[in-house]
């Protein structure tokens, strides 16, 4: 008989408490459960893997799906699919690097490393909604290809000495096309096949550095120079002269009269030195916030997808600059032609026996020193001048423009920082448009445009016109005088043409504005009729006497034959001075500031009979 094993009340009962009774079909598992219960865990961990396995296969599908949506909006076919690309990507089709080097639009159009990050993919969601929300556009497309990514070393070199980078940066290219010119040869409209004569190279623009310490080094030299011969007051004056950013003409100008006024002509090649040297500062700080799609913009008329916009060369190159100097000169950019051209053959139906004209070679032409402005001063048509409501397209806050007015080099400076170097702004962006080609020959002589530039420009033929006249209104310009003295009539802002206001002539019979008495009694009354009378009579009168003492003075010095540079030097300049204010009188009509003009007249007096007091003595 077997052994009954003896009961445990306790764990009989906690079992029987926790799992119920057990039949005689289930057992017990191990560590106390029962075999149905694990039935629910195997369940879990089935799910669990499912749960894992379908997770893994979205990732893959998630990664698989990104990744062809990645491939699919990377291909330019995708970028061609918004009808607002049609012209970009029919250009780029037929391009050299989409038909020839097959380069993708994001391989341009992202910098290196961008393309993946992002920043990049918000840039697209963005586009994507403009696109949808309907207002892709309302504006043209403004992409911008960053300098990175033309100069990989796959394209066109990363400059650091491999073949395509020295390709790139000294490469001569010509710039232009061959094309058919008419000229009249022999009286007759003959086509004649004229080549480009301009060789552009990268490296002249890019590396500029030597340019830049060399321009620095003589800046600070003429600076220096200047500071040491001026008083500080008057350098800070000629300083902001300088710094002027109004066209050469007029900067150069300006300087020309503060000096004067100041009494510092002997000073005025190194002011101009100066002048030049700050502007060409300017000019390589500009160069340096270029980048590659300044010049090489969009082609629009759909024949390559981009192009030289050339209209960036003649903004760089003319903008206030002096013809034929500097940035503008002629052979910076062009070769002369070598082959000879007809010039001075008469026009179709002229009867002449020189009906052949006559031979011209420019290679000769710049050996003897010609300058091109001679023939060609008609290649620039325009100024890229920029006004403050240009700027106000952008800036709709006055606080961006309360500086444009007083902008000096430092200003523009800054601008070209901000707006080039940094937003990838484009010349016409803000600068009007120049235009740099000849009039074709047979035109010259029937278009005003030809000799426009030149009747425009007053101050080629009269440099410094009426500049004694514009002196003696402001009472500056004479000897002996420190203060300004200017004319009564600029308390009621009259200028010139309140006085000029009558039509007449001058000694050739050609027609001018003149000023009569009739002018003044207009607004003062016949009363100052005798006045204006009696100042005519008073300057005349004056004018005479320091003539005839000038003359005394001029007969002594001849008479004792003793030359002026050995005289002492208040003696000398004493003469100097009477000498230069009679001529400021003579030339500018003492009647433009009757005040000035008797003070300075009374001096020069003065001067003249000290000065054949000490002449007598001799």
């Amino acid at each position: 008989m077997a052994t009954t094993p003896p009961f445990d009340s306790q764990n009989h009962n906690a079992d029987s408490n926790l799992t119920g009774s057990i039949s005689d079909g289930e057992s017990r598992a191990p560590g106390g459960s029962v075999g149905g219960s694990a039935m629910p865990a195997a369940k879990k961990r089935s799910r669990m893997k499912l749960l894992v396995v379908a997770g893994l296969g979205l990732m893959v599908f998630a990664a698989a799906s990104i990744g062809g949506a990645e491939y699919y909006t990377s291909r330019p076919n995708f970028c061609g699919s918004c009808h607002v690309m049609d012209p970009y990507f029919d250009s780029w089709s037929h391009d050299i690097h989409g038909k020839k080097a097959g380069v993708l639009c994001v391989e341009c159009h992202y910098a290196p490393g961008e393309q993946h990050t992002i920043r990049a993919k918000f840039r697209g969601l963005s586009q994507a909604a403009s696109y949808f929300s309907g207002r892709y556009g309302a504006g043209r497309p403004r992409a911008h290809v960053n300098n990175g990514s033309c100069l990989t070393s796959e394209c066109h070199g990363d400059g650091n000495g491999t073949r395509l980078a020295d390709e790139h940066l000294n490469k001569s290219l010509l710039i232009g096309v061959p094309r058919t010119e008419t000229r009249l040869i022999a009286g007759l409209p003959t086509e004649a096949e004229r080549k480009p004569t301009v060789r552009f190279m990268h490296a002249k623009h890019e590396l500029i550095d030597e340019r830049v310490t060399l321009n620095q080094r003589d800046l600070t030299v003429v600076t220096d120079r200047l500071r040491r011969s001026l008083p500080p007051d008057h350098f800070a004056k000629i300083e902001a002269a300088v710094r002027s950013v109004k066209d050469a003409a007029l900067r150069q100008a300006d300087l020309t009269t503060l000096l004067r006024q100041l009494g510092h002509d002997a000073l005025s090649a190194d002011a101009m030195e100066l002048m030049r040297l700050e502007h060409m500062r300017i000019r390589l700080a500009q160069l340096a916030d270029l980048n590659c799609a300044a010049c090489h913009t969009y082609d629009a008329g759909g024949s390559n997808h981009f192009r030289v916009d050339t209209t960036t060369c003649f903004t760089c190159h003319f903008t206030h600059q002096e013809f034929n100097r500097d940035t503008g000169e002629c052979l910076k950019c062009h070769e002369p032609p070598s082959r000879q051209i007809v010039v001075h053959a008469p026009a179709a139906g002229v009867s002449t026996s020189a009906a052949a004209g006559a031979l011209m070679d420019h290679q000769d032409i710049v050996s003897r020193g010609i300058d091109c402005a001679s023939c060609h001063a008609d290649v620039i048509q325009g100024q890229a001048t920029v006004s403050a409501r240009d700027c106000t397209h952008c800036h709709d806050q006055q606080k961006f423009i309360e500086e444009f007015e007083a902008r000096t080099t430092h200003t523009v400076e800054e601008y070209h920082r901000v707006h080039v170097g940094g937003q990838h702004a484009r010349c016409t962006d803000c600068h009007r448009v120049i235009h740099h080609a000849l009039i074709e020959p047979e035109f010259v002589g029937s278009r005003a445009e030809f000799l426009k530039p030149v009747v425009d420009d007053c101050q080629h033929c009269h440099p410094s016109h009426h500049r004694e006249q514009v002196e003696l209104l402001m009472g500056v310009g004479g000897a002996g005088i420190d203060r300004p003295m200017p004319n009564a009539m600029f308390g009621s802002r009259l200028n010139c043409k309140a006085c000029h206001s009558e039509s007449g002539n001058d000694f050739k019979g050609d027609p001018l504005v003149k000023a009569t008495e009739d002018t003044c009694l207009k607004c003062h009354g016949d009363d100052y009729r005798t006045v204006f009378q009696q100042w005519r009579g008073e300057i005349a009168s004056q004018l005479a006497e320091a003539r005839a003492a000038l003359q005394r003075v001029d007969d002594r010095i001849k008479a004792i034959g003793v030359r002026s540079q050995s005289l002492p030097s208040r003696v000398r300049d004493g003469i100097e001075n009477a000498r230069k204010n009679i001529r400021l009188i003579e030339t500018g009509n003492g009647v433009h500031n009757r005040t000035y003009a008797v003070s300075l007249l009374d001096l020069a007096a003065r001067n003249l009979d000290a000065a054949l007091a000490e002449l007598s003595r001799l």
